[in-house]
């Protein structure tokens, strides 16, 4: 979900290519879409692209769902380093608080996790906690959050 260039599916492909795994990555832009076919191809692994705004052409039921949806406040986004503003601003702006997204997967991703699913959403360094109480509201459970290299919260990982 988010898929954008297509980093997070194209390892995932490359991860799990002698596995019997299936990988979807769906974005809401043809030519972001595009981007990430280019990628897969040369990294040589299969991933299916679908054109979604988030669930909206997404059918069928999944054991993961991963995301790294537009983040960043609204108003935020003008100060960042340029070459971070230079990024298209649909893949950045994450609305006035920067919950938008994670409240609208919380809900709609459910409804495509099959049981015991694990939905994995990146998520901002001092977002933890507004995004583990969208999902505790929306029914998660067992959620956990990973930092990155830098010692930031970067993944929530939840059960449904």
């Amino acid at each position: 979900m988010c898929t954008g260039s297509g980093a997070i599916a194209i390892s995932l492909a490359k991860n799990f290519e002698n596995d019997d795994v299936e990988i979807f990555a769906s974005d809401i832009s043809e030519e972001t879409l595009n981007v990430a076919r280019f990628n897969s191809n040369k990294n040589k692994v299969k991933v299916n692209f679908i054109l979604s705004d988030l669930f909206e052409n997404i059918d069928g039921k999944f054991d993961v769902i991963v995301s790294n949806p537009p983040y960043i406040e609204t108003d935020v986004i003008n100060e960042l380093d340029l070459d971070v503003q230079n990024e298209p601003h649909l893949a950045l702006d994450g609305g006035k608080d920067g919950l938008d997204f994670y409240r609208k997967i919380g809900k709609q991703a459910k409804k495509n996790l099959n049981k015991n699913g694990i939905l994995f959403l990146e998520i901002g360094y001092n977002q933890k906690s507004d995004v583990s109480e969208i999902l505790e509201n929306n029914g998660y459970k067992n959620i956990i959050c990973l930092q990155d290299f830098g010692g930031n919260d970067r993944v929530l990982i939840a059960n449904f």
